[in-house]
């Protein structure tokens, strides 16, 4: 993910580094630096323009109040999404299917790790409290897109262990788990789960990763594996598990229609239809779709991919001299329309944004070709209104300095109307001014 410079928080993360082999990869690193924009401002780019510090907001209402014991705390616990290169900050942006997960779950609940390997989700239903317990830490933990009736979460097992399940909301029932990664992801449409691990290899240089997608609805069907053998598609890189017997014990085991890709520092996956899914980095792109519950390539190619999400796909592809040709595709077939050479030049790929046709933004106000949208004005007024809470457990919990050595955190999501609020020994859910912001965000993202 692209930094996002001073308006947005997180931890810095040690990018990795690689050496690249050939003159074309070396090409296509030279296209990403030209491609790539804005950059923060704390690099000469130019984010919104600057807000007051403190609207007329009046009181904001309270909705729920969760009393938190010592020792829990809205904290995953060894969180890592392959694609993942950059700490995401735990208040998350918008909430949306594309970013990696926020212990802050939409306007129904949080995510809370806790005192000897513990862990719970608590939902607000019925203006009460929800408990889903676990008696392992939590790594991710989301809920489906729309109506919020499936709750995805991954569990640290052991060192190197992990575990996923879904469960139906608000019954708790588990509808089926499986060992995976240290993450899972709903499609953008609500309507699949994807999870994976890596498979051990021959070299460092040699990286698999084996993916699958799993329903919503009751247990997975019989098992299958991509089989790279579509006409007129180049054959699978060597190494990759194109039959049964080649994966491990553990990708044998793996249910669902599964997937196994080379992998890359950089690559990405983008999974916006339950039966769609896109892999890109500097080695070129593919568009998968799942057909009679097998994975099948749609197309393939070189270029730099990259998505605009909710609506459409990118692509930068080096033209034959000099230059590059850029062209947008639903992200639903591989469907390439040219983009005009005196367009801007997209911004680099950051899960933070959000696409409005040529334009983008994100919760923290960063903006790319956007003055349409009115400043975001409501994050630090919460921040200023219950500092007072935060300053009251700061003198009751010695562990709030720890966790929140600046303020209460403030968790927005702005298209549902509301914000979290955690000031040391609670957390609040309230409601959000109506703005006109709102109402935009609101049409554009549900």
């Amino acid at each position: 993910m692209g930094h996002h410079g001073t308006n947005r928080p997180g931890r810095p993360v040690i990018p990795q580094r690689y050496i690249i082999a050939s003159l074309f990869i070396a090409a296509m690193l030279l296209l990403f630096a030209v491609v790539q924009a804005p950059r923060p401002v704390s690099a000469g780019g130019v984010g919104a323009e600057t807000a007051p510090a403190v609207m007329s907001l009046g009181g904001f209402e309270s909705l729920a109040e969760l009393r938190m014991e010592e020792g829990w705390s809205p904290r995953f616990q060894d969180a890592q999404d392959p694609d993942q290169q950059e700490a995401w900050p735990f208040e998350g942006g918008f909430g949306t299917p594309w970013e990696p997960a926020s212990p802050y779950l939409a306007d129904q609940g949080l995510a809370l790790n806790g005192p000897r390997g513990h862990s719970e989700v608590v939902l607000w239903r019925g203006l009460e409290w929800r408990h889903y317990r676990f008696d392992a830490p939590l790594c991710s933990a989301r809920l489906s897109p729309g109506k919020g009736s499936r709750l995805l979460v991954t569990l640290l097992m052991g060192p190197g262990r992990f575990e996923t399940r879904l469960l139906e909301v608000p019954e708790g029932r588990v509808l089926w788990s499986t060992q995976s990664g240290p993450w899972s992801r709903f499609s953008w449409d609500g309507r699949a789960v994807l999870l994976g691990f890596f498979e051990a290899g021959e070299g460092k240089a040699d990286t698999r990763l084996l993916l699958s997608q799993l329903p919503l609805e009751g247990e997975p069907a019989e098992a299958t594996l991509a089989a790279w053998n579509e006409p007129g598609l180049p054959a699978a890189p060597r190494g990759l598990a194109t039959k049964e017997a080649a994966l491990s014990e553990d990708g044998q085991d793996l249910p669902g229609a599964r997937l196994e890709i080379s992998w890359h520092p950089g690559d990405r996956l983008w999974f916006p239809r339950g039966d769609r899914l896109w892999h890109g980095g500097l080695q070129g792109w593919t568009a998968w779709s799942l057909e009679a519950g097998q994975w099948v390539r749609q197309a393939a190619g070189i270029g730099l991919l990259t998505a605009h999400p909710p609506e459409r796909m990118g692509l930068a592809e080096p033209l034959p001299q000099d230059g590059m040709l850029r062209k947008t595709s639903p992200p639903d077939r591989a469907t390439w329309t040219p983009v005009g050479a005196d367009a801007p030049p997209w911004p680099a790929w950051d899960a933070a944004w959000v696409w409005r046709e040529n334009a983008a933004f994100d919760a923290w106000d960063q903006r790319w070709n956007e003055s349409a949208l009115p400043p975001e004005r409501q994050r630090q007024a919460l921040a200023l209104s219950y500092r007072p809470e935060w300053r009251a457990a700061l003198g009751l919990r010695a562990s709030v300095k720890g966790w929140l050595p600046k303020g209460p955190e403030v968790a927005l999501r702005e298209p549902l109307g509301v914000a979290w609020i955690w000031v040391g020994d609670r957390v609040l859910l309230v409601r959000l001014v109506e703005v006109e912001r709102l109402r935009i965000l609101r049409k554009l993202l549900h």
